[in-house]
Order: C-alpha cells, then sequence, then structure tokens
C-alpha cells in the first residue's frame, strides 16, 4: 500500500475517534522545519515536554517522502532502551514505517538496513530524545560515526538528512550548532492551550519535595495528598549509586507502612513487571481507583511516555544529592505537561522548582546556553555564569571544534 493511502487512512481512523493525527501547531513548526531542509542537513527541534513532538516528525516524514527523500528510508530511533517507547512510537507512525523504529538495544539493525542499501542517499533519520545515551563513545554515536552520519558535507552530497527532538536537547544542540550552516534550531511558541511549567507555577502548584526515607516526612505527604476524591500518586525514588537500593527499600517500607494505616493502596512500578502488568497499569491511570494509591516509579517514566493525568492527583520527583536537570524535566513534572491535560484543578507537582524557573529561562532565550542568567547542570552539559561545558555527542564532529569539552561533571 501507497504510504499516501495510509496517510489519508490514518488521518480518516484519527478523526473518527475525535482526535488529529496532526494538530495545527505541529503543522507549522513541521512546514517550518521541511522548509529548513531544504538547506540544512540537521535540524534541532527544542519543543518542551509532550508539546506534540511526534505529530511534527509525521507531518516531517510525509512532506519529505513527497519529494525530497525515499519514503522506505525514513527512520525512527531513540538512545533509549525502554521498551514502551518503541511500542508507542509504532503505534502512531504510518503502517509503512513500524518496521523502521529502533531503540539503543536494536540500533545494530539501523546499520545494517543502511550498509545493504545500494545507493546510501536520500535519508531521513529521526533521533527522539537526543539527549539520552548520546555520547560519542557509546552505541549512537559509534553507529554514527561508521555510517558517515557525522560529515555534514557528505551528507548534502547524499540527500541525509537527520531530525534530533527534545525537550532538553543538552549536548546534541551544542553540538548541532557547531555544524553553523548545516544546521537548523527551532523552538515552537506555547498557547494557553498547553499546560506548561509556567501554569504549574502561577496556578501555585509546585510543592517543595519530602524526604521518603524519613519516616515522618512520608506520613506528612500522605496525610497532604489523601483529601478529596480516590486519586493515583506517582511516586519516584532514588534507586542508583553505591544505597541506591538501601534508599528504594526504605521509602517503599515506609510507604507501605503508612498506606496500611491511611487506607490507601500502593504499587509498584518497575521493570520487574511484566509487560501485561504495565499496560494493565497504563490502561487503568483512565479508570478512577477505589482508593488513593501510591505508584512508586523505579527505573520507568523518565521520558517520552504519555499519561493520562485525569486521575492524577500528585507526582513527587526523586530527591538525590546533585539533581540531574534534565532528568527533572523529563521526569514526572514532563509527564503532566501537554495540551491534552487537565485545564483546570490539575495535580500537584512535588519536585525541584528551581530546576522548573531555569528550564523556563532556558526555553524564553530560544535554548541559549550562554546566557549569563543561566545555570543548567545535567550529566551531559555544565553551564554556569555564561561559561558551557559539554561532553561529546553522538554528531559530534571534530571538523567544528569550538567548544569546551570535560571529561566529567
Amino acid at each position: 500500500m501507497s504510504f499516501k493511502i495510509e496517510w489519508i487512512k490514518e488521518n480518516k481512523k484519527a478523526e473518527k475517534e475525535g482526535s488529529r493525527l496532526v494538530f495545527e501547531d505541529q503543522k507549522l513548526v513541521g512546514k517550518k522545519i521541511v522548509k529548513l531542509f531544504k538547506k540544512k542537513t540537521l535540524v534541532t527541534l527544542c519543543a518542551p515536554p509532550q508539546w506534540g513532538k511526534t505529530g511534527v516528525s509525521l507531518y516531517v516524514s510525509y512532506h519529505m517522502s513527497l519529494k525530497k527523500i525515499n519514503h522506505e528510508n525514513v527512520f525512527f530511533i531513540t538512545g533509549m532502551s525502554d521498551r514502551s517507547w518503541v511500542s508507542q512510537t509504532k503505534e502512531r507512525v504510518l503502517p509503512c514505517w513500524r518496521e523502521n523504529v529502533f531503540h539503543r538495544n536494536t540500533l545494530y539493525k539501523l546499520k545494517q538496513r543502511l550498509d545493504i542499501l545500494k545507493q546510501r542517499k536520500d535519508i531521513l533519520i529521526i533521533v527522539d530524545e537526543c539527549h539520552i545515551a548520546n555520547k560519542s563513545d557509546f552505541i549512537l554515536g559509534e553507529i554514527f560515526e561508521d555510517l558517515s552520519l557525522k560529515n555534514p558535507r557528505k551528507m548534502k552530497m547524499k540527500n541525509i538528512k537527520i531530525l534530533q527532538i527534545s525537550a532538553t536537547p543538552s549536548n546534541s544542540l551544542i553540538d548541532g550548532e557547531d555544524w553553523g550552516n548545516y544546521h537548523g534550531k527551532i523552538c515552537p511558541r506555547m498557547n494557553s492551550q498547553y499546560v506548561s511549567f509556567e501554569r504549574f507555577i502561577y496556578e501555585d502548584r509546585v510543592k517543595e519535595t519530602k524526604c521518603l526515607e524519613d519516616n515522618e516526612e512520608c506520613q506528612e505527604y500522605l496525610q497532604e495528598i489523601k483529601n478529596g476524591r480516590p486519586c493515583y500518586h506517582l511516586v519516584r525514588s532514588v534507586n542508583s549509586g553505591p544505597i541506591g537500593n538501601i534508599v528504594y527499600n526504605r521509602i517503599c517500607n515506609n510507604m507501605k507502612e503508612h498506606c496500611k494505616s491511611n487506607d490507601m493502596e500502593i504499587f509498584e512500578l518497575n521493570m520487574t513487571k511484566t509487560k501485561s502488568q504495565i499496560d494493565k497499569f497504563y490502561e487503568d491511570l483512565s479508570k478512577e481507583p477505589q482508593k488513593h494509591t501510591i505508584v512508586l516509579i523505579k527505573n520507568m517514566l523518565g521520558a517520552s511516555k504519555t499519561i493520562d493525568d485525569t486521575y492524577i492527583g500528585s507526582v513527587h520527583e526523586s530527591t538525590p544529592h546533585k539533581k540531574d536537570y534534565s532528568s527533572e524535566i523529563q521526569g514526572l513534572p514532563g509527564r503532566l505537561c501537554g495540551w491534552t491535560k487537565r485545564q483546570t484543578n490539575g495535580p500537584i507537582l512535588y519536585c525541584n522548582r528551581e530546576i522548573l524557573e531555569e528550564y523556563i529561562r532556558l526555553y524564553e532565550s530560544g535554548f541559549n546556553f550562554e546566557n549569563e542568567e543561566l545555570n543548567w547542570r545535567d550529566s551531559r552539559l555544565r553551564v554556569k555564569d555564561g561559561e558551557v561545558k559539554s561532553k561529546d555527542s553522538y554528531i559530534r564532529n571534530e571538523t567544528f571544534n569550538t567548544k569546551t569539552s570535560i571529561s566529567s561533571i
């Protein structure tokens, strides 16, 4: 079946469900990216969490396939290893592209596919959540090196395009900017229909996190959130590092003790659950729980995943000693942003307000990391007082060497 027919069918299917395959704001941004690709080889889309980046990538893929590239050579990839990203992406792209979806553990298949092309040209690669596992010596960087996807001059000759997407593009944007005239950047404007971090702050729905390892503070947290109709309350625990498991077990034990005394339920969401159990959990989020329910999260919901907030009462992010800013933005706070989120009486965020404010400042500057008022820190990038230091990403080209690199942050 022609991809054009699939596009028409998927549009009709979305309309029957009362939705759209690509919404107007996404279409406008998609048009800008297609126009940029007339001259650019690499484009970075910096859009806030749950803004609709998949809709943009669909529009770009379809319209680039009409004239600019071979529709069979459209690939959707990520450095994430999350299986839910794969299933969610395959559900959203056209049927003809579902076998062209690769995550970290299957990226070698992308290399195999491109290696067997008789003429490696007219290709579009969309890198979703381009900030994740993106260092130059990781598999994403190795594959881009092997496939000569770090050489914009050769890529331009062969009509190979890359669209990298993230709410926190970090070092991949820094390295993209060094491509000079081969690179373009887009930061969409947000209108009032999008539930943003600004709205959470304006409506006073951002609260200070609790030390849930402490038995008394854990009890205080449950007392604060259990009022009103029964809801789900998503809680992420610190679980990495030498004492990660100890911290998790303390929080888990505290939660179980106080949930029992407060007549609340608790559910542990982690990678020990089967796919069917995880799928059922996401389905149940759309149903009102009989009791207030704590969802204790470990190694999940770190980025990308869209969740229904209809019955979410609050989310509580983890509280490590040094917080990764990108993780905070992409984590539970980011899951509550979006076009379809509750416009009134929305959930409460227990997180680091300062990081949200820094992100707002970064976004309003058009992701200008050299802004002297900005302070930013994640595992790949550090910005302080206008000084930018970052680690090499998967698109780092040593031909363009203008940045300050660091071995550790």
